[in-house]
């Protein structure tokens, strides 16, 4: 009988156990991996001694690569967390109590980033002093800190001290119990135990991703003025419906809040894409409603992100710490938006409300509302919110000691019960989650009870109800079309010098639904025509699985004499604006645009094919970046140090070799190189390019890419990647 079970659960997930050693760890630790390892069967529950108790790993294996594809690769917070209660691991007189601590294995950059990680996602924000930073008064922060000492049991512990570590280098490393772990290269390693061995690869190709426990069918999205979609009810741990989270639809914008794993999954199925969205209002940084955020950073414009200042910062500090960055991230890829707490904001006529939730980490609930003849119609959000039992307990007179003092349990309190038209709460019981039996004598008009892996029991329906997903509440008719100021925001975005009103022949044309998998061009009349898409998804044919292929909203189709649309398919319900052809040549004409809009159109091309530009192809952008490249001729074997300035380089035709030291990498037409070139906060990393036959290529301003944040972190990714290999190919240099 093998010592060994080896199996590959999904994308960058690797299972390995070995029983007789003692050893059960968990390779990679992608969004949603606790949920992939219960569908797989390596966690499962049983009673022992009384209690609940579950299997699973006792050692994680992290990623050498913080990002893949765009995405996080180390997110361990529900490992941990499965680890140490859901196991028991770390509880007191619980059958799965241990001396032996959970193992943590990877390169000492991505150990220590990930028990940063964990820290923050454990705390938030530690210290009087940190929330003092983030816009608290000093007895505001004095009151923080009480509460989060009572929710960490009067002492906040370094996450080092919870987990014995094994840095990887080159050599072979012990696990424990004769089981050990080398790696090979990046992101490539063999587990030996005895005479059996297993390779591991942690490796994403090109076009693969990340993927979810379920799948999400199709719906249409068809919202009224002021609307509320519900797109996740589930927790961390259900692995049938993603975490509890709503899109709130206002006039013709879409906003998310919160944004847990594979948010772009669940914006696919509703016909959506980051072109849809306008913004995201954030409860808290716990993964189950933060891991989607890098998602959101994919598009071609920065999204606005609405939280209070404590939240803002906390998840600043956790991006920090999973990035191993300094610098702000949400700053650099989103316009973030303060708003005030405990006051009515005011964003273009939809008011929101953030009052402050009592949880281990900085977090808000919402109310949201808009004003009617009759007077407002509200949603209410309450993610992570604490059952009153819950709080009650921690009720401390004394403000010297960890608790919660009367008056602020009474506000809270009063909060949560506030009545509104649609009221949706977190009923996932435990220390940390609400209860349903809170709600019994809510005066609201309908509850949605969520963030639970459980059925719904008796008591708890006939105090409020489920949701399924796509699931839509009006309430706010419309008495307008929002799709045509969709429609002529993204005609202004392709033509920025002509005048708004300008825009109504193009727009005075009929809007065309298109189910799932149906053509583009219904009628063989209408393949000359140019199509704006307003919702939903738009692919090739020959790459419907692709992600490089699509089409999404604001997107125009047509445009391009070369763009056949007759090999374009629906991937979701689609609704398109179908513009005339003649009727878009005079537009064309009538402004003098026909020429400046098709003399890019070959670079525009080579600029979508290229690595760097692939989440944004067929985007007007591109046209705006074709007119500010600097092309440049190198001959074979010529060798280029550096570029002067702040450029990209992107190589259009011929073979290059990037290489420094013992550090080699391929480039092909396509490939890209220098983005440390741009990055002011990263140190250079000295590589140079060889030809190897005669080439051709171009340098990209950084200043026409610096808002673009799918580019951004396109080269920030590319940077980490380029930053692990060196460090792991060239020697450290000693002190003589």
């Amino acid at each position: 009988m093998p010592l060994m079970e080896s199996k590959k659960v999904a994308p960058g997930l690797y299972w390995i156990s070995i029983p007789s050693r003692g050893v059960f760890l968990q390779c990679g630790c992608p969004a949603d991996s606790v949920k992939h390892l219960i569908k797989f069967g390596a966690i499962s529950s049983q009673i022992n001694q009384g209690f609940l108790q579950e299997t699973g790993p006792n050692a994680l294996l992290l990623s050498d690569l913080s990002i893949q594809n765009g995405l996080f690769a180390n997110l361990g917070e529900f490992s941990v967390l499965q680890m140490f209660y859901r196991q028991g691991m770390l509880i007191p007189q619980h059958p799965g109590f241990s001396q032996d601590k959970p193992i943590m294995i990877g390169h000492a950059e991505q150990i220590k980033a990930q028990l940063d990680y964990v820290f923050r996602g454990n705390y938030g924000l530690i210290s009087e002093a940190e929330l003092i930073e983030a816009g608290q008064t000093p007895q505001q922060a004095k009151e923080f800190m009480r509460l989060k000492l009572r929710f960490a049991f009067g002492q906040i512990k370094a996450a080092d001290k919870m987990f014995d570590t094994r840095v990887l280098d080159r050599r072979k490393v012990e696990i424990k119990g004769g089981v050990f772990i080398q790696r090979l290269e990046l992101n490539r390693f063999e587990i030996t135990c005895g005479d059996e061995s297993t390779i591991v690869d942690l490796n994403l190709a090109a076009d693969e991703s990340y993927i979810p426990t379920y799948k999400l069918n199709f719906q249409r999205f068809a919202p009224q003025f002021f609307s509320v979609i519900h797109s996740g009810e589930g927790d961390g741990w259900d692995i049938h419906r993603p975490s509890m989270a709503s899109i709130l639809c206002h006039g013709p914008d879409v906003y998310l809040i919160d944004a847990g794993p594979h948010i772009n999954h669940t914006l696919r199925a509703l016909g959506l894409s980051l072109n849809s969205v306008r913004g995201i209002f954030q409860t808290h940084a716990h993964d189950d409603h933060f891991a989607g955020i890098t998602e959101l950073m994919l598009g071609d414009r920065k999204l606005e992100y609405y939280t209070t200042p404590p939240v803002r910062h906390s998840v600043n500090k956790k991006l920090q710490a999973l990035l191993n960055l300094k610098f702000p991230v949400l700053e650099r890829f989103f316009n973030t938006v303060d708003l005030v707490p405990e006051t009515w904001n005011n964003i273009d006529g939809l008011e929101v409300f953030p009052s402050f939730s009592p949880h281990p980490v900085e977090t808000n609930v919402f109310a949201f509302r808009v004003i009617t003849e009759e007077g407002y119609r509200s949603y209410h959000h309450l993610a992570d919110i604490a059952s009153f039992a819950t709080l009650q307990k921690m009720i401390e007179p004394d403000p010297n000691k960890p608790g919660l003092s009367p008056e602020a349990f009474q506000r809270v309190k009063e909060h949560y019960l506030l009545p509104a038209d649609i009221k949706k709460i977190d009923i996932g019981g435990g220390m940390i989650h609400g209860q349903a039996e809170d709600f019994s004598g809510d005066r609201s008009g309908k509850i949605i009870l969520a963030h639970t892996a459980a059925p719904l029991g008796p008591e708890q329906l006939a105090i409020g109800r489920a949701a399924s997903f796509g699931q839509v509440d009006h309430l706010v008719a419309s008495h307008f079309d929002p799709r045509h100021e969709v429609a002529a925001r993204s005609l202004h975005h392709y033509f920025p010098t002509v005048p708004f009103g300008s825009f109504y022949e193009l727009l005075n044309q009929p809007i065309l639904p298109i189910e799932p998998h149906q053509k583009l061009c219904q009628s063989p009349h209408h393949a000359h025509d140019v199509f704006l898409v307003l919702s939903g998804i738009i692919a090739d044919a020959k790459g419907l699985d692709h992600r490089g292929l699509e089409y999404v909203a604001g997107y125009l189709l047509g445009d391009d004499p070369d763009c056949s649309l007759q090999d374009l398919f629906a991937k979701s319900f689609v609704e398109v604006l179908r513009i005339p052809r003649r009727i878009f040549t005079a537009f064309l004409d009538r402004y003098h645009l026909a020429d400046s809009f098709s003399q890019n159109i070959a670079r525009r091309r080579l600029l979508q094919n290229s690595e760097l530009f692939q989440p944004i192809k067929w985007s007007p952008l591109l046209s705006k970046i074709a007119k500010s490249v600097h092309e440049i001729h190198i001959k074979n074997q010529q060798i280029i140090e550096s570029f002067t300035g702040s450029f990209v380089f992107v190589l259009e035709s011929g073979h290059l070799e990037l290489f420094k030291d013992s550090f080699k990498e391929d480039m092909r037409p396509g490939s890209f190189c220098y983005e440390d070139n741009v990055m002011n906060d990263h140190r250079p990393l000295g590589l140079h390019i060889k030809a190897l036959e005669p080439s051709a290529g171009f340098l990209i301003p950084h200043v026409v890419l610096k808002d673009i944040p799918a580019v951004e972190w396109k080269l920030l990714e590319t940077y980490k990647r380029r930053e692990q290999k060196l460090s792991k190919l060239i020697p450290k240099r000693t002190a003589a």
